[in-house]
């Protein structure tokens, strides 16, 4: 044999190692698979939270549209011609020395 000549020997791992290596494998694994889920789990919600807000938004048109009709009315409520008819038309009632003509 050659005197400055090495012999290489094959590394050989311990099993602790070896066993180090694959849990920290499945910690990643298992990091990368619940980083995945919770993705797709956020956005899940999100597209919930979009369409809540649409029937919301249509929620809120028609409560406004009821409110200006509401308020319309209210300032009907107080006149003169208002309470007038509807003594007339819901109370049946008519002015003094008035004819009342019924089909």
């Amino acid at each position: 044999m050659l005197v400055g000549a090495r012999k290489q020997m094959p590394m050989r791992h311990s099993n602790s190692h070896i066993l180090m290596r694959i849990a920290a494998g499945l910690i990643l694994v298992f990091a990368l698979a619940s980083a995945v889920a919770l993705y797709f789990e956020q956005e899940a919600r999100i597209e919930r939270i979009r369409e809540r807000r649409v029937v919301i938004e249509q929620q809120l048109y028609e409560a406004q549209s009821i409110n200006a009709e509401l308020k319309e009315l209210k300032s009907l409520v107080d006149t003169e011609v208002y309470i007038e008819r509807v003594a007339r038309d819901q109370l049946g009632m008519v002015r003094p020395n008035e004819i009342v003509f019924e089909d």
